[in-house]
């Protein structure tokens, strides 16, 4: 399986970590911008290297692509990937914009092209157990609570609005992506969202802080505080500031810190604790290059347009906070 890497930033470091776990995975390609970087992270590969997707796919003869960027650059990578491979994993958030997701998915169906957005965590044991209760009869999911307050991304692009589109579209859309994996699709959402309380971060166009409700087509509900601040955190995530709560009428599922570590409770004192995996990425990658090797799309757990569908989500909280004064958004994909 020769694959093709898109992208040198730190995520690219995990991705390429967890194939040197899986067997006949080849990384031949890396394209990126910082040439010094991708050099480097191709050493260990003896892969060769380019400055563009566009000049690697002009020269690799590819079966599958990896595009690891900032959500403000993908489009036209994306229609070239529908031309010249067979399977395309990419990394959330797939765009900063509705309108271009949606061009996007429409390259993909056009060429049949099998893609995976990288939502790792619904590979998760924990996640995968929490759709397993929220699934039963009579225990569906009535309200969730998600919080992620950690200190700011370094990244320049990550700290201009209108390439990341902030916090709760680039680092909260997994929070809401597993409420929709559990507890099904998003109505309605509002928000409100502040800023003003670090100037002396420079050019810095992101909100400080966020809090989103959203309404669930099935009538559940849940909220979600964000912000990207020293000393951020959540009194009840003993794993630090990221963490989501499902409830039904049966059980309360508390996922804590980034490996979604979970604790189901059912009851006054019973209690199933589920271990984070230590490397989800594995999982998730295996899952991809199985169905690019054998045709069947049925182990990826978030193809193109369920990505697009949590987009859709998260853009309507940037625009009730935004352009809305807080009122509530249709969510419309």
């Amino acid at each position: 399986m020769k694959i093709g890497i898109i992208g040198t930033g730190w995520v690219t470091e995990l991705h390429l970590k967890a194939l040197k776990e899986i067997e006949g995975a080849e990384v031949a390609a890396i394209a990126g911008r910082n040439e010094a970087r991708a050099k480097k992270l191709a050493e260990s590969w003896q892969a060769n290297t380019y400055q563009t997707g566009l000049d690697m796919f002009q020269k690799e003869s590819l079966d599958a692509a990896f595009i690891l960027l900032p959500p403000h650059l993908h489009g036209d990578l994306e229609k070239a990937c529908a031309e010249h491979v067979k399977g395309v994993l990419i990394e959330k958030p797939i765009s900063q914009r509705l309108e271009t997701a949606r061009q996007i998915n429409g390259y993909f169906n056009e060429a049949g092209t099998i893609v995976s957005v990288a939502y790792q965590n619904r590979y998760r044991q924990s996640v995968q157990r929490a759709r397993e209760l929220l699934s039963e009869d009579g225990n569906q999911g009535i309200l969730a609570r998600g919080w992620w307050t950690t200190q700011m991304p370094p990244p320049p692009w990550w700290r201009n609005f209108d390439q990341s589109g902030g916090q709760f579209s680039e680092q909260c859309t997994h929070l809401l992506d597993i409420c929709r994996y559990t507890m099904g699709e998003v109505e309605e959402i509002s928000a409100y969202a502040t800023d003003g309380f670090m100037p002396e971060v420079e050019n810095k166009t992101v909100d400080d802080a966020m809090v989103v409700n959203a309404r669930f087509k099935s009538g559940a509900l849940a909220s979600f505080a964000t912000g990207c601040f020293p000393l951020g955190g959540h009194p009840e995530s003993p794993g630090g500031g990221i963490g989501l709560s499902l409830s039904s009428r049966k059980h309360r599922i508390a996922l804590t810190g980034w490996g979604y570590e979970g604790t189901i409770h059912s009851g006054e004192e019973e209690r199933e604790h589920v271990q984070s995996e230590e490397n989800i990425f594995i999982t998730q990658n295996k899952a991809f290059l199985n169905a690019v090797a054998s045709g069947d799309r049925s182990g990826i757990l978030s193809g193109y347009e369920d990505g697009l569908k949590t987009l859709a989500a998260t853009l309507a909280a940037n625009e009730s906070a935004r352009n809305q004064n807080g009122a509530p958004v249709k969510v419309t994909v």
